[in-house]
């Protein structure tokens, strides 16, 4: 079996062939052509072609290239199909990948290649099972969030509490919401903080206090920039 991650220079032409194993190129340099079941695309760097177990693919290299190839992601399952060979990577994506050349070859933590490898499910279109997983675990992180909003929750400590890194469940929470926990916790306590200025005739520290913000500084900061209007101009409007 081939290592799970390599860099190939692709050169000329190949015999069309097949794998028992799913793969993905993604080219770091240069430009190739690759047919995929008679779909031919040319590649280069910000592109993918995700190709399924047991697909004919080859191969045609006008140019030099270097080309990074995941084998046998873990996250896909050979079984399932990719509907779409060649994808066009978004911005993280495209980030991600020197960090995971820099894994060729490192036998030392197989832990670390694995989980560095899991976290492209939430990069790629990965077309595999498990997402219904991810997605439970998102839907349990924001559960949290939204229950207990006023504790001091990190990052890091609200991953563990979900089972996974917090670089994988901040990248979630951006495909699935379009924030990070972070602004999904501050967006939930400041929406707790109108409820408080719209029912009540409470102080700003207590209201504070009970949404997990520090301070009356804080909150008056927060939710200005956040609503272009202090809370005290947001009471009065609610009360009128």
């Amino acid at each position: 079996m081939r290592d799970l991650i390599e860099t190939i220079s692709y050169k000329e032409t190949a015999d069309a062939h097949i794998h028992h194993h799913t793969q993905i190129v993604l080219p770091l340099s240069g430009c190739l052509i690759l047919d995929v079941e008679n779909h031919q695309q040319a590649v280069q760097f910000g592109q993918a072609c995700m190709i399924s177990s047991n697909q004919a693919h080859t191969h045609l290299a006008r140019e030099n290239n270097h080309c990074l190839i995941l084998n046998a992601l873990p996250v896909w399952d050979s079984q399932i199909e990719s509907q779409q060979n060649f994808v066009e990577l978004n911005d993280q994506a495209k980030a991600y990948l020197p960090f995971l050349t820099s894994l060729i070859g490192d036998t030392q933590d197989p832990l670390k290649t694995q989980q560095a490898l899991n976290l492209l499910e939430h990069l790629l279109p990965i077309p595999q099972a498990q997402i219904y997983q991810a997605n439970t675990r998102l839907n349990k992180a924001k559960q949290r969030l939204d229950n207990d909003f006023q504790l001091p929750w990190s990052v890091a400590e609200l991953a563990h509490d979900v089972h996974l890194s917090p670089s994988q469940l901040t990248v979630l929470f951006k495909r699935h919401l379009g924030m990070t926990p972070k602004q999904y916790l501050q967006q939930r306590r400041l929406t707790e903080a109108k409820m408080w200025l719209r029912s009540s005739n409470k102080n700003l520290d207590f209201i504070a206090h009970k949404v997990g913000i520090s301070n009356a500084s804080a909150l008056v900061k927060l939710f200005t920039q956040h609503f272009d209007i202090t809370p005290g101009q947001f009471r009065n409007n609610s009360w009128h």
